[in-house]
C-alpha cells in the first residue's frame, strides 16, 4: 500500500482566502480535486508539507455575449454535461467525458486538467521503482532516460481540455500575489517537461474565457489510448473552425500528448477558402505527420503515434467537411 507523508491541510472558501494562505505557508500546494497530485505524492513525487485545499471554492458556466466564462473549479462531469457547453463548445465536452472514468471526473476540475503535471514512464512510478533506476532528470536525477541524455526533459503535457482550448484560443485568468492577470492559454506553455508552466508556484487560476464560436462552427476531439476509461492520452487531436459547407473559412488543429507543449500545426493558412477536398484532407494530414513529433515518454510507439495524428486529423477533417 502507498501511503502519503504527513501534511497540514487548509481548506480555503474563496480564492483570495487560498492566496492567503498559501502566502502565509509558501512551501504548500494548492490541491482542488487532488486526482493528479495525491498520487504524486504517494509517490514521493511531491512531498508538501502543506496543502492548500480548493474544494469549497464553486465552479460555474457563465454565458456572455461574446465568451463563455468557466470557472477553474468546475468539475470535468458538471463541465461535460453542461447543456451550453454542449451546444457552444462540443469539443470541450468531448474532452471532459473523455478524461479517466466518471469517478474521476466527479472530482476533477478543468483548473486542474489546464495544469497537469506532465507525465512519463520514468517519472510517475513509485520512490523505490524511480530509486532502482537512477531516478530521473525531472525527479531527483540527472538523466533523461527517454533522450538519453542529462540535458532536455521531454515528459508530455497529458491534458484532454487543453487542445481543444488552445484551438478554442481560451484565455486564462490568474490571481497572484501582485494581483489579477491575463494570459492566452496558447502562452501558457513551454517546451520543457521540468517546468512547462509559465505561472508562478503562487498563481491561481480562476476562470476560464472561451471566445464565443463564430457562424458555422464545427469541431472535434479525437483521443487516443490504449483503454477506453481509466488511461490519460497518448495522443489528443483538436479540429476547431468555422465552415461555409465543406470550406473552411477558419481552422484551427491542436496535437496534445506528443510532448511537453501541445502544438498547434502550422501552415493551416493556405486551406483557408477553398473546398476541402480529399486531396487537400490528405495535404493537411500529411501536414500533421511531419510536424508532430512524440516522444517515447507516454505509453505506445513515437512512429504509431505519429502516424495516428495524421489518420485522426483525416478522420475529423473528413466528418467536419461533410457537416
Amino acid at each position: 500500500m502507498l501511503r502519503m507523508d504527513g501534511f497540514t491541510y487548509r481548506h480555503a472558501t474563496s480564492w483570495a482566502h487560498a492566496l492567503e494562505l498559501w502566502s502565509a505557508h509558501p512551501d504548500a500546494r494548492y490541491v482542488a480535486g487532488g486526482t493528479d497530485l495525491l498520487p504524486n505524492v504517494k509517490h514521493g513525487i511531491f512531498k508538501p508539507r502543506t496543502l492548500v485545499g480548493l474544494s469549497g471554492i464553486a465552479g460555474g458556466v457563465e454565458l456572455r455575449d461574446d465568451s463563455v466564462k468557466i470557472g477553474a473549479a468546475t468539475r470535468l462531469a458538471d463541465l461535460a454535461e453542461h447543456p451550453d457547453v454542449q451546444r457552444l463548445l462540443g469539443p470541450l465536452a468531448t474532452a471532459a467525458a473523455l478524461v479517466a472514468s466518471p469517478q474521476i471526473r466527479a472530482m476533477a476540475t478543468l483548473g486542474g486538467n489546464i495544469l497537469l503535471d506532465t507525465r512519463c514512464l520514468y517519472y510517475n512510478q513509485t520512490e523505490s521503482w524511480r530509486q532502482a533506476l537512477g531516478y530521473c532528470l525531472k525527479a531527483e536525477g540527472t538523466w533523461c532516460h527517454v533522450i538519453g541524455g542529462p540535458k532536455t526533459c521531454v515528459a508530455s503535457q497529458s491534458s484532454d481540455t487543453v487542445p481543444v482550448l488552445l484551438a478554442l484560443d481560451a484565455k486564462l485568468h490568474l490571481l497572484g500575489p501582485s494581483g489579477a492577470r491575463e494570459v492566452a492559454i496558447r502562452d501558457l506553455y513551454r517546451f520543457n517537461g521540468m517546468d512547462h508552466l509559465a505561472i508562478e508556484p503562487s498563481e491561481l487560476l480562476t476562470d476560464v474565457v472561451v471566445p464565443r464560436p463564430g457562424a458555422g462552427f464545427r469541431g472535434s476531439y479525437q483521443k487516443l489510448r490504449t483503454r477506453d476509461s481509466i488511461d490519460f492520452p497518448q495522443l489528443g487531436v483538436a479540429v476547431c473552425g468555422e465552415w461555409a459547407g465543406d470550406t473552411a473559412t477558419r481552422l484551427e488543429i491542436v496535437i496534445g500528448a506528443a510532448s511537453p507543449q501541445p502544438k498547434p500545426l502550422r501552415g493551416l493558412e493556405a486551406f483557408l477558402g477553398r473546398p476541402l477536398d480529399d486531396a487537400a484532407v490528405l495535404e493537411i494530414a500529411a501536414l500533421a505527420h511531419k510536424q508532430t513529433r512524440p516522444q517515447d515518454s507516454v505509453h505506445g510507439g513515437a512512429a504509431w503515434r505519429r502516424q495516428m495524428a495524421a489518420v485522426f486529423v483525416r478522420r475529423a477533417l473528413t466528418a467536419l467537411r461533410n457537416g
